[in-house]
């Protein structure tokens, strides 16, 4: 069991540079249903943010969301072989779950986490990597925590898209938080209604909805489009 050594002063420093990396590298953050989010922070009760795991990226998409959490102190639940790989991430908070042998202790320490009403744990329920547009398939150690410790679920699904844009955005969709004691086959099937529902949005002219975390910086085409005195909003009509 590898457990976290979270300082709060290197995840403040980390924001920042993440902030830089991922404005670097995408487009923009861009979240659907923040209420969601701000009400479960809200609620003075531990919580368990359950999110799909697609890519490298996601923990990182994760760590954006973070400065809005201001009622919770997060801890990531992460495979372990990457902890090992990234030591680093336990100054996060990050703590390990053994996926090739016994998850047992991560879930004890997950469990002893979830005592406290003000700490959230950020779990990617599905245990493994898989492609975007798979179907989500949910284990149960996510809604058994929940109802161990009366914890709060809040889905929160990622999905990365380039749009009309030469770098990719990330998009963030949150539901409403489930309550204790929802099974795991509900915990699965919310997690793909949103995600379902995040997919059908992506349309370069339907995503009014979604919020930027901050204001995109221009990419390439949008920079050429000044450059050549064109509207981008007339040329997308």
């Amino acid at each position: 069991m590898i457990y976290p050594r979270k300082s709060l002063l290197f995840e403040r420093l980390f924001l920042i540079g993440l902030r830089w990396t991922i404005r670097r590298r995408f487009f923009g953050v861009f979240v659907k249903g923040m209420q969601h989010l701000e009400t479960a922070t809200a609620r003075k009760a531990p919580l368990l943010i359950c999110s799909n795991h697609t890519n490298w990226w996601d923990g990182f998409a994760a760590g954006m969301l973070v400065p809005r959490f201001t009622g919770h102190s997060i801890h990531i639940a992460q495979y372990e072989l990457l902890i090992r790989k990234y030591p680093v991430c336990r100054w996060l908070g990050a703590f390990a779950i053994d996926l090739d042998g016994s998850p047992l202790p991560g879930l004890r320490y997950a469990l002893k986490l979830l005592e406290k009403p003000e700490n959230a744990v950020w779990i990617f329920p599905q245990g493994v990597i898989l492609p975007q547009r798979e179907p989500i398939v949910v284990k149960p150690g996510a809604t058994w925590l929940a109802e161990k410790r009366g914890a709060w679920l809040l889905p929160v699904l990622f999905h990365y898209d380039w749009m009309l844009e030469s770098r990719p955005s990330i998009f963030v969709h949150c539901g409403p938080a489930l309550p204790p004691g929802t099974s795991p086959e509900k915990l699965q099937a919310e997690m793909q209604r949103l995600y379902d529902a995040m997919v059908a949005d992506m349309h370069p002219l339907e995503i009014d909805d979604y919020q930027p975390l901050y204001p995109p910086k221009p990419s390439l085409n949008r920079r050429w489009d000044w450059l050549l005195g064109r509207d981008l909003d007339r040329v997308r009509n």
